[in-house]
Order: C-alpha cells, then structure tokens, then sequence
C-alpha cells in the first residue's frame, strides 16, 4: 500500500522509495547471479531452504523479505561475505572519518603518583633524575 508521498507501507514498517528502488535493484541482481550460474528457480530455492514463492518476492524486490532469506541466497551464490563486509568498519569511510575528527589535536600529561621507591613531587619540580 502506497501513501499520498509513495511511501509504501507493510507490516514491518515504512518503505521509502530509495529502499524500495535499492531492494528492486538486489532483487533483480540475486535473479541475474542465479541465471549466470544457470541454476533453475526450483534448485535454488531448494539450496536457500525457501519456497519459490519466497525466492520470487525476493528477487522481486519484495521489503517483506527476510534478512535470514537474503543471507541464503547469497550462501548460496557463494557471496556471503558480502553480507558479512558490508559495513565492515575498516571500509565504513563515514565512521573512520568522525573517529578520525574525535582525537584531540593535544593530550595532556597525567600527573602520577610517586611510587614506593619513585621521586617525590619536588625532586620532579626540581628536575632531579631527568
């Protein structure tokens, strides 16, 4: 069901039209592997452990898709470290970048205590043992 802004609506939520394009995209890559690779629509749901109903909304764009299916059907593309990296932090560019801008341009010395047989406050004031 489409809203006035074409905001489709299911049971899990609000699908915005970029989504909904991304996972019509997904869906018809998933189709194009699986023909690449010459397997039929009943094999290779049979190998994801779904229906072919559930493999057709799937490679339909369907949002009511599971992530459980969509993790089956890149198994069994053999492309489930696709799933696995995809916001890997060492290749998330957003969050190297707030980290990067969180370190402090200075750190300031910490002031410890003397140990047992360490300096004293004066000695370190007086520069004894520098």
């Amino acid at each position: 069901m489409k809203t006035e802004t074409g905001i489709q609506k299911t049971k899990g939520g609000a699908v915005y039209p970029a989504i909904a394009r991304a996972l019509g995209k997904l869906g018809s890559d998933i189709s194009l592997a699986r023909r690449a690779r010459r397997i039929s629509t009943a094999d290779f749901a049979a190998q994801m452990g779904v229906s072919r109903a559930t493999l057709q909304r799937l490679e339909a764009g369907d949002a009511g898709c599971s992530l459980n299916t969509l993790a089956s059907a890149l198994h069994a593309l053999g492309r489930v470290d696709l799933l696995r990296d995809l916001l890997d932090q060492a290749s998330d560019d957003v969050g190297l970048m707030v980290m990067r801008n969180s370190i402090p341009r200075r750190v300031k010395g910490r002031v410890q205590a003397p140990s047992a047989g360490g300096q004293s406050e004066t000695d370190l004031e007086e520069g004894i043992g520098w």
